[in-house]
């Protein structure tokens, strides 16, 4: 029994004459009675008794027509559903970041959601680091991190360049202006970003703070801004990380001034060079770097 069969069986129930199956299916009337003869055979059952004008199911006939319907549709939608996840409209997203950049993400999922409504998101954290074992190890097919990165075979696309900013506890009085020199930082408690790798945010921040002639009072060192600013909240310090970390909390809800002189973080969206990655990623990719150039 194969599926050409199933087809020729439901046509001709569905166009109640073998004459008009024939004509739907293209065929030759002989070969399509010829057809159905074979598959009462193969089954060892009438399916349908047959006058000069008409047909009729017989009870075995019946159910064969309902399951064979089923299958034929089966097969219809995995056919879609395939082609659809190979032009990336549905299907599951795994996407990789570091806390400090999840603030990307809200508005190219949205716009995402909005054009292709049956793909899914799955986000893993971690610092740039674990991002990038996450691609090598297949888990996630697009990373957004913070550069440098250490792989040699990843591709990327760099996305912004940020300031570094000064986040205080909402019970201090220090940050009064909208930027603050590093050298006025040197006499308070700070809790500074720290990824693993490579030269960061943590080595040109503490290598600033040197040149001008002090060595900064960190008293924490994080790779999760989220952490950092919880602990500025409890009131320990103030918290040294990119400027888009402000957009994880409400907006106002955290007093902050950009540091000068200034220390840029670059961040980009970055993928494994041989891995072909799936429409779905490509499209996110796509919205991406659209939303990140209108609001340059």
């Amino acid at each position: 029994m194969d599926l050409k069969k199933l087809l020729y069986f439901v046509t001709i129930v569905d166009e109640g004459q073998i004459t008009r199956a024939a004509q739907r299916l293209h065929m030759a009337q002989p070969p399509l009675s010829l057809q159905l003869k074979a598959i009462e055979e193969e089954l060892g059952v009438t399916l349908l008794e047959r006058t000069n004008k008409s047909i009729e199911l017989t009870q075995a006939g019946r159910m064969f027509y309902v399951r064979a319907k089923e299958i034929l549709n089966s097969v219809d939608g995995m056919i879609s559903e395939v082609k659809e996840h190979g032009a990336g409209l549905r299907g599951k997203l795994s996407i990789g970041t570091v806390m400090s950049c999840v603030s990307y993400l809200p508005r190219p999922i949205r716009i995402s959601q909005e054009r292709y409504p049956a793909v899914t998101f799955e986000l893993w954290e971690g610092d740039t680091q674990r991002v990038e074992e996450l691609l090598h190890e297949r888990v996630i097919e697009l990373g957004i991190t913070r550069l440098p990165i250490q792989s040699d075979d990843l591709e990327m696309v760099r996305l912004n360049a940020e300031s570094l900013v000064a986040i205080e506890p909402p019970t201090w009085d220090v940050l009064t202006e909208r930027t603050i020199s590093i050298q006025a930082l040197r006499d308070y408690p700070l809790m500074v970003l720290h990824g693993q790798g490579g030269k960061g945010l943590f080595e040109m921040f503490v290598e600033m703070c040197q040149n001008i002639g002090f060595t900064p009072k960190i008293i924490c060192e994080s790779p999760d801004v989220a952490t950092l600013l919880t602990l500025a909240d409890a009131g320990l310090g103030i918290a040294i990380v990119p400027k888009l970390a402000v957009h994880l909390r409400p907006a106002g809800s955290l007093r902050y001034a950009e540091i000068t002189p200034a220390i840029k973080s670059d961040t980009a969206l970055v993928w494994l060079r041989n891995r072909r990655i799936s429409s779905a990623a490509r499209h996110f990719r796509e919205i991406l770097i659209d939303t990140i150039g209108n609001d340059a």
